[in-house]
């Protein structure tokens, strides 16, 4: 008995340094800064088509709304979202990477959209002097823990530093 208490308790402080190695292996240096603005859930279904815009849901979703600062050469890291996110670009210029390796770059006024759990992405502010922020707002499902941003392991993508 004394031995499988002591077992667990070996097993669980090594559980700890696991996590921490990959932390530090799989987080960029300088990140984002995020903040909660608001949230709240849309319980019923809805569908939406006007023109060139279509809106549509099954089930109940998340509407989150956070303010991101990318301090000076912050990253995001590769990652991706569990849903949709539209994002404005409130101050400075950012440059995103597609999983392709295909880079856009957004300033003041702009905005992008990342797709969700189907793709991978790098958001990265290259301003070595100035910061970035946005506005992004996140459809998502019920019970998503904020942050939702989930690291996606494709570090080794495009060759470019996180």
């Amino acid at each position: 008995m004394r031995r499988s208490w002591l077992f667990a308790l070996l097993a669980f402080i090594a559980s700890f340094a696991l996590v921490g190695t990959v932390l530090a292996t799989h987080l960029p240096t300088n990140h984002n800064i995020s903040t909660v603005v608001a949230n709240g859930t849309i319980a019923d279904t809805f569908k939406y088509n006007l023109g060139d815009t279509k809106v549509q849901t099954k089930g109940p979703v998340k509407i989150v709304v956070l303010d991101v600062v990318f301090p000076a050469l912050a990253s995001a890291g590769w990652h991706n979202h569990p849903g949709p996110v539209f994002v404005v670009v409130k101050t400075g210029t950012l440059s995103v990477w597609t999983a392709n390796c295909v880079k856009s770059t957004y300033t003041t006024g702009q905005a992008f959209f990342e797709p969700g759990p189907e793709s991978s992405l790098l958001v990265k502010n290259e301003s070595s002097t100035t910061a970035a922020t946005v506005s992004a707002t996140f459809m998502v499902p019920p019970g998503t823990l904020v942050p939702m941003g989930l690291r996606t392991g494709t570090a080794h993508l495009c060759g470019i530093e996180e």
